[in-house]
């Protein structure tokens, strides 16, 4: 339990002791005590003493310090307030003086408690007698967290269930205790948590909750089900990755008080899941070799591709697609994110962790630099499938966005495919919508392969040919050098990529509507060209799609003299 004034005050030393003002700071938890023998800078009309005093800090001082500083013991009590202090305590006379009404105002609307004690006791005494206290407060905290780690320890070394952990837990902070891990799947819990980890509602809810989470070490979330439920959720964190959570059911706001039972049990969960993983190596590299046999067209039939492949939840009968997503480089050059192995089979983990809340049939594994998705659809028709294909990765990877400090990714997907045996075919034609998007620096994030192809077929065409055309259609924008041509030929470039949209191309140029306008009405005066008229616009989207394969074609010539 904390220690206050109001716990001081009761104690037989204290007897006689009154509270003169800030009655409603009582409460404050004292953590440390000091001595004030004098007023620090008391000529000075603001007194200085944060550099002494600190939070949960119980001053005391005398009654002549007091009054031979009154001019300056106002502008003193907002500074305790500042720094965060418990109170003051007031040695005094046995015939107290009235102490200065200004300081008893501000100590009243500060809450910052003064009490004065009229007895024949030191200073030093009624240190002594709060230091003791608060080291046997400590001692016992010490020797509460030394039994905590010997049982979560013990329980490690007798090769203890996660719901062994929960129980355990459970018994220490008397709530009711779930554990997820990485995948945010349920893989422990305690007896009377049972039934929020057999319910299928909870735990989807759940899943929406967390997913959408960016994980902070050592801090505690909190969360009210639509069932009233208050639960707190503290991730589990290991060399900075993401472990998994510890579920709090029935929570308050005492439960801040308990994180220390919550640090010790997630470092046990953190050493059994590494555990865990090392023993799960072997079955994730086999698994992780035959996905990327599947897709280097290592399997000739269907059925042998099921006999291996269903039990990692591939299907006989779909339609599938095949995403890759991709760490982009900045625009200097270097990968946004220093990622290692493990830093793929974490985001390999989020991602499958965001489809599966978004209740899609996903497979996701790891290859060279690339995280695929297998994604299995039985529903609407293929057009429709690919249009939901495609905003869901859009909202995965600002999700990813969100959870890994704004870095950037791309996704790459192919065309549909009907059969296992065609999945390589469409994982090459993922990574070549990758490339596609890389060579023209598209702006958007998901690259769909079937409108990659018509790159391909222009770049067969002569280079002379290609910067002819170019500059015939716009002219003075086509090659530009100037900042207002510059501008010119990047608007007219969202504005195609947006479907000519003029709202959303001010979206994304962060630009007023107006703006736009005018500089759209430019470029039809200065190409004599109408966006209303659809030839008009097949030219311009073949000379914009033009222009970026040269300006590709220019910076690879660069690289390759440099």
């Amino acid at each position: 339990m904390a220690l206050t004034l109001k716990k001081i005050l009761k104690l037989p030393f204290f007897y006689g002791a009154s509270v003169v003002a800030g009655e409603n700071g009582l409460d404050s938890t004292i953590e440390s005590v000091n001595v004030m023998v004098k007023l620090p800078h008391q000529e000075s009309a603001s007194p200085d003493i944060a550099t002494w005093l600190c939070r949960g800090q119980l001053l005391f001082t005398t009654e002549h310090v007091i009054l031979s500083n009154h001019r300056v013991l106002s502008a003193f009590i907002h500074q305790m307030s500042e720094a965060g202090c418990a109170g003051m305590i007031i040695k005094a006379s046995h015939h107290i003086s009235p102490l200065p009404k200004t300081m008893l105002s501000a100590s009243s609307t500060l809450q910052m408690p003064i009490a004065v004690l009229p007895n024949e006791k030191g200073l030093g005494d009624m240190m002594s007698q709060v230091m003791s206290i608060l080291l046997n407060e400590k001692q016992v905290e010490l020797e509460r967290t030394f039994e905590i780690h010997r049982k979560f320890s013990k329980l490690f070394l007798n090769g203890a269930t996660m719901s062994d952990i929960a129980q355990t837990l459970t018994s220490v902070v008397h709530h009711p205790i779930l554990i997820t891990n990485s995948k945010r799947t349920m893989v422990g819990w305690s007896a009377s948590a049972r039934s929020w980890a057999v319910s299928e509602e909870f735990r989807e809810e759940l899943l929406q909750f967390i997913v959408n989470q960016s994980p902070t070490e050592n801090s505690l979330s909190y969360y009210k089900t639509t069932s009233g439920e208050r639960l707190g959720v503290y991730p589990i964190h290991s060399s900075g990755n993401l472990k998994g959570y510890i579920i709090v059911m029935h929570t308050d706001e005492t439960l801040k008080t308990l994180l220390m039972p919550l640090e010790q049990a997630a470092q046990v969960i953190a050493l059994e899941s590494v555990k865990q993983a090392a023993l799960m190596e072997g079955s994730n590299r086999l698994r992780e070799e035959f996905f990327s046999e599947l897709l280097d067209n290592g399997y000739t039939s269907v059925q042998e591709i099921m006999k291996r492949g269903e039990k990692y939840g591939l299907q006989s009968k779909g339609i599938y697609w095949v995403a890759v997503c991709q760490v982009d480089s900045s625009l200097d050059g270097r990968i946004s994110f220093p990622f290692n192995s493990r830093g793929y089979e974490y985001l390999q983990e989020q991602i499958q962790a965001y489809l599966d809340a978004k209740h899609m049939n996903a497979i996701t594994t790891v290859k060279g630099d690339h995280i695929v998705i297998i994604l299995t659809s039985n529903d609407l028709s293929v057009s429709q499938q690919e249009g939901r294909m495609i905003q869901l990765l859009q909202s995965a990877l600002s999700h990813l966005r969100k959870s890994n400090d704004n870095h950037l990714f791309s996704i790459g997907l192919s065309n549909h495919a009907d059969q296992l045996d065609r999945l390589a075919r469409a994982y090459q034609e993922a990574v070549l919508a990758l490339k596609h998007a890389n060579d023209s620096h598209s702006s958007t994030s998901v690259h769909a392969y079937r409108v990659q192809q018509v790159p391909d077929l222009i770049r067969m065409l002569p280079y002379h040919k290609l910067r002819e055309f170019c500059g015939s259609i716009l002219k003075s924008i086509a090659f530009p050098k100037s900042d207002e041509n510059i501008e010119l030929l990047q608007t007219l470039d969202v504005y195609l990529q947006q479907n000519c949209n003029v709202k959303e191309t001010a979206r994304v140029l962060f630009l007023h509507r107006n703006t736009v306008f005018y500089r759209l009405n430019k470029c039809e005066s200065l190409l004599q060209l109408s966006f209303k008229d659809p030839v008009d616009l097949l030219k311009l989207q073949m000379a914009v799609m033009i222009h970026h394969i040269l300006k590709s074609h220019e910076i690879q010539a660069e690289h390759t003299l440099s």
